[in-house]
């Protein structure tokens, strides 16, 4: 009866671990997907917001040129006033242009990995500010001696 106790035992403590090890998975599988659907939620009403936000500057855009055109035709004849008001435009779409690097991608960019990665982008701006510190104080402390 020793002999088949041993047996026993092992097989059940073999079926406890293939148990636990299917709990496991599992349970890491759940907290997977719900991670997953946080960082999804979180980035979706980011994008969801600029989108917003783009309407309704698109909206005010439209109502202050209908204004500014109004007010120029009153000022001027109409022809100048469209003029004037397209050559606005083209100023503000080159600046977009120019610009757009610092306007929107670096700022989605750093949104974004904030959401997917915060404790490592935490890491690294915690780096990057000690750094600037140690620059800054290298400048001052430079800057005295000349």
């Amino acid at each position: 009866m020793d002999i088949f106790d041993k047996f026993t035992r092992k097989s059940e403590r073999g079926e406890k671990t293939w148990k636990d090890t299917k709990t496991y998975f599992s349970q890491r599988y759940d907290l997977l997907k719900l991670e997953f659907l946080e960082k999804s939620s979180q980035l979706l009403s980011v994008v969801f917001s600029m989108l917003v936000v783009i309407v309704c500057a698109l909206v005010v855009l439209i109502y202050l040129s209908s204004a500014v055109i109004h007010w120029l035709t009153l000022a001027l004849n109409a022809a100048w006033a469209y003029t004037i008001l397209c050559i606005l435009f083209v100023g503000i779409i080159v600046f977009v242009l120019a610009k757009k690097d610092v306007l929107f991608v670096k700022p989605f960019i750093r949104k974004f990995s904030r959401i997917m990665y915060p404790d490592e982008v935490e890491e690294l701006e915690t780096e990057n500010v000690i750094k600037d510190v140690e620059d800054e104080y290298d400048k001052q402390k430079g800057g005295s001696h000349e």
